[in-house]
């Protein structure tokens, strides 16, 4: 299955100019089997956007969150409520993982919402970022190419899995990245059991390439 993990509308994400339909509708056509809502902080969009689904035979759009850490933006899957304020990486994960979900940082290496909001100067492998995280977001649709190639390198250099999502705004973007899986996917906790068995691999589109001019 082809996913993109990560896209924001206008139903919850007040900075996303996607109107739900459109997005359901441009993401058939650009050959997606399913994506993931992910707004900011809340679950209302992707609600909206399943709904309007069961119109389309076949489409699947799973459930996420982006989520505003101290440390950086975190993207959660298969945790069925909204996370507010600005809580720790690690109690987003504890509270995730409670509930069976997982958490993965978005764009890890872009300023100034990636990991530690891009202020750290020691390099990942020398903070407890390796140890919170398995699985990274490897290639970010709205993440230039100089960035990704750092998650790359990371996830070459760890062994750590990673996913891809266009981090789309406006149509324009949904499918730029995204993420191949080697099983069927129907539902989140069959998503988060996917992510955690690292049957899959991120990869980004001609479309990507073409919007950072590389």
């Amino acid at each position: 299955m082809i996913i993109d993990m990560h896209i924001h509308t206008m139903v919850s994400s007040p900075c996303s100019f996607i109107d739900p339909v459109e997005c359901i509708e441009t993401a058939i056509s650009r050959g997606l089997d399913a994506i993931c809502i992910t707004e900011h902080d809340a679950l209302e969009g992707s609600r909206v956007l399943k709904d309007i689904a069961r119109s389309y035979r076949g489409f699947i759009v799973l459930s996420g969150i982006e989520v505003l850490s101290r440390e950086g933006h975190l993207l959660v899957y298969g945790y069925d409520k909204d996370i507010t304020g600005v809580p720790s990486a690690r109690d987003v994960i504890d509270i995730v993982g409670s509930c069976g979900g997982i958490v993965i940082p978005a764009h890890p290496w872009r300023a100034p919402f990636g990991w530690y909001s891009g202020t750290l100067d020691r390099p990942l492998e020398e903070t407890d970022f390796a140890e919170l995280f398995g699985v990274i977001e490897k290639y970010n649709g709205s993440s230039s190419p100089k960035q990704n190639q750092m998650a790359v390198n990371y996830c070459q250099k760890t062994g750590a899995f990673g996913i891809g999502g266009s981090d789309a705004h406006s149509v324009s973007g949904i499918g730029c990245c995204f993420t191949v899986f080697e099983d069927d996917i129907a539902d989140e906790r069959e998503l988060v059991a996917a992510l955690r068995s690292g049957r899959y691999k991120a990869e980004a589109d001609g479309r990507y390439f073409d919007i950072w001019g590389d």
